[in-house]
């Protein structure tokens, strides 16, 4: 796809945290990627997105889950490495119609920034609710979406979002200096509830759970998010560090439901909240 290709020797090395690829320096180089970045390892016309992070051998190194990512049977196989993440030419259409990973940008506004980092089959709807928020309200716009034919999408384009860097993706890179005011992330999850997390203050976060339970009547419970693993709170979270204080983001982790049934119910209560912040 792109002359920043390398080929690579990849060893499979349980250390290795999940999510992450080790890359030896004199590759980093040859990349012209960081530490922290996300690049795509190839093996046999398969690819998934991993997180760099530095590695002490002549081989990039994954561990037993990143090698099952990308259909690899051996515990040393070639692969590929390639800096471009989002595809830089499709479009969605092309993208879902070619198991493929891209990205969109629209830029409007620089109070509000409404995102979802893992919208198509990654986490479904997440992308849709993120474009109609941003229509709605005239905030700017950041979505990812990734598909894969036969399922598994998920395993082959998630990215946590205290991951994701703006290095690797060009749309983001382009607001990530805006210092919005606010920005609000649309996430799924396999729980039977919402969780609004995120560093936004806990009074506006209680604001928006009692907005988006009022509008689904009930349908699913409603909670601020608890969760120190998965409840957006992290200062390194693309959520947060949009915005000018460092800790202004929401963060909403959705049941199945409330992507897609009560979707619109969500999408009221949570403008309703922020159209006044």
């Amino acid at each position: 796809m792109t002359s920043t290709d390398v080929p690579v020797e990849v060893e499979v090395d349980a250390s290795t945290p999940r999510g992450r690829c080790a890359v030896p320096e004199s590759t980093l180089e040859e990349l012209s990627v960081e530490v922290g970045h996300q690049v795509r390892l190839w093996h046999g016309g398969t690819c998934a997105l991993f997180t760099v992070s530095r590695g002490t051998d002549a081989s990039v190194a994954v561990n037993p889950d990143g090698r099952s990512r990308i259909e690899a049977s051996e515990e040393r196989f070639e692969g590929t490495l390639d800096a471009v993440v989002p595809h830089p030419d499709y479009d969605e259409s092309t993208a879902r119609a070619r198991s493929e990973f891209v990205e969109r940008t629209v830029e409007r506004s620089s109070k509000l920034a409404v995102c979802a980092p893992h919208g198509g089959y990654v986490e479904y709807g997440t992308d849709e609710q993120a474009e109609r928020l941003s229509d709605w309200l005239g905030g700017t716009l950041w979505y990812c979406s990734g598909w894969n034919d036969g399922g598994g999408a998920y395993r082959r384009w998630h990215v946590s979002s205290a991951d994701i860097h703006p290095g690797s993706f060009p749309g983001l890179d382009r607001i990530a200096d805006v210092g919005f005011e606010r920005a609000v992330s649309f996430h799924g999850w396999s729980e039977s509830h919402v969780a609004v997390g995120g560093g936004a203050p806990r009074k506006l976060r209680e604001a928006v759970r009692d907005s988006i339970s009022d509008a689904v009547g009930g349908a699913f419970r409603v909670e601020v998010g608890a969760d120190d693993a998965r409840d957006g709170s992290s200062s390194e979270n693309f959520v947060n560090w949009l915005t000018a204080s460092g800790a202004a983001g929401i963060q909403l982790e959705q049941c199945y439901e409330a992507r897609t049934t009560y979707r619109s119910e969500v999408l009221e209560g949570v403008a309703d909240v922020l159209a006044d912040h």
